[in-house]
């Protein structure tokens, strides 16, 4: 069942949907809308092949990003703010300012606001679900699908997450590996359980 502005309240009030910062004006009629950050992953130029099945190729493979406050030419015209500036078809590791909580019997899911969506810009690549239980921010897979850069300005709602309860409560709520996440996580696809019956990695 999906959850209206009134039942998201409700949640909230009983304590199986937490949302910090909360700002009611971003509370829509079936969702809430959330807002990128300023700190963002960018694969690094050198990177020839992506291999994201070992820890030390992760760290190595990715900077660590924030944005700042710069003043940019666009189409004759100077904007000043803090940008995050996406290169043509460039793809980073973002998210969001709000940090959730979902509990008992409530799921989330992030999509894209459709005005962003429009501009060629995607936040989730098909990788929006919560599950019950994960609380931390949200990291987003932004890619700019244009052939020309895109200034993402920090704080700009970029996505609205729908809410969602289950016929019953889960028996294993979430527990996994990016739960608490404080800043954009990056791919920790080494820890899957099944991760050594498919590949073997000789030094």
């Amino acid at each position: 069942m999906l959850l209206s502005d009134r039942d998201i309240l409700q949640a909230m009030d009983e304590g199986s949907i937490e949302i910090n910062p909360f700002e009611r004006e971003q509370l829509q009629s079936n969702g809430y809308d959330v807002r990128v950050d300023s700190t963002y992953y960018e694969l690094k130029r050198e990177v020839d092949a992506f291999f994201p099945f070992t820890e030390e190729f992760v760290e190595n493979a990715y900077e660590k990003k924030k944005a700042r406050v710069k003043e940019v030419n666009v189409n004759g015209r100077k904007a000043r703010g803090k940008f995050i500036r996406l290169p043509s078809h460039g793809f980073i590791l973002a998210s969001t300012i709000e940090r959730t909580k979902t509990i008992k019997d409530i799921t989330a899911s992030l999509r894209c606001r459709s005005s962003l969506a429009r501009t060629a810009i995607s936040i989730a690549r098909c990788a929006g679900w919560g599950d019950v239980g994960y609380g931390g921010v949200w990291t987003m897979e932004i890619v700019n699908h244009l052939k020309v850069p895109y200034y993402l300005p920090v704080g700009l709602r970029v996505g609205q997450l729908v809410f969602f309860k289950t016929k019953t409560p889960p028996e294993n709520p979430y527990e996994g590996k990016y739960s608490g996440s404080r800043e954009p996580a990056l791919p920790r696809l080494y820890n899957d359980k099944d991760f050594e019956e498919l590949i073997e990695i000789r030094e």
